[in-house]
């Protein structure tokens, strides 16, 4: 019964890309393993949603597809997942406060999580790119990476700051730089 209702959702939403009205639309795409993945849908074909996520084409079967949610454009950023949803493989995640970080450094963690503060009421999510250094050192840390949800320069900084006040772990073995990610939620 559900394939079924996915596949007529499937066969509508095919029908709405082909006639170019959904061209512009963000989509949120529910996993069945419960992954939500904000993003756009680019066609369905051959039993296969096409999806760009962050940037990336990804590909999955309909039938690992639990839903496909249509949201207006200020309501979510393209790209970005669901603070409650599991998490990119190998994404991690560490506490600081009330603060939940999300991050993703290939083979890393993080040894001493970063000081975040919010001295106001701006909410919102701020992507930092990283690079860190084989002993762990946050050498460089860019806001605003696509799958922020804000543009303010106040929480860009906070966040910078956060990011730079990370310590992962030591990696004798490590290449000098490595790039990632850090996901702070204010």
């Amino acid at each position: 019964m559900i394939i079924q209702k996915t596949m007529r959702k499937a066969m509508i939403l095919s029908a709405l890309l082909m006639a170019g009205t959904l061209v512009q639309g963000q989509h949120v795409v529910t996993m069945k393993s419960g992954e939500k993945m904000s993003g756009k849908v680019e066609s369905i074909q051959n039993e296969t949603l096409e999806f760009l996520y962050k940037g990336n084409k990804m590909k999955f079967p309909l039938a690992d597809l639990y839903s496909i949610n249509f949201v207006e454009q200020s309501s979510l950023t393209a790209g970005e997942s669901t603070s409650s949803a599991p998490r990119e493989v190998g994404e991690k995640q560490v506490t600081s406060g009330s603060y939940l970080v999300r991050y993703k450094v290939a083979d890393r963690i993080v040894a001493k999580p970063p000081r975040i503060d919010n001295l106001t009421q701006e909410k919102g999510t701020v992507v930092v790119d990283v690079t860190i250094d084989k002993y762990g050192h946050v050498m460089k840390a860019i806001p605003g990476a696509p799958g922020s949800t804000t543009n303010s320069e106040y929480l860009k900084t906070k966040a910078k700051q956060a990011a730079e006040s990370a310590l992962f772990n030591n990696v004798p073995t490590a290449p000098l730089e490595q790039k990632g990610y850090m996901i702070i939620s204010f």
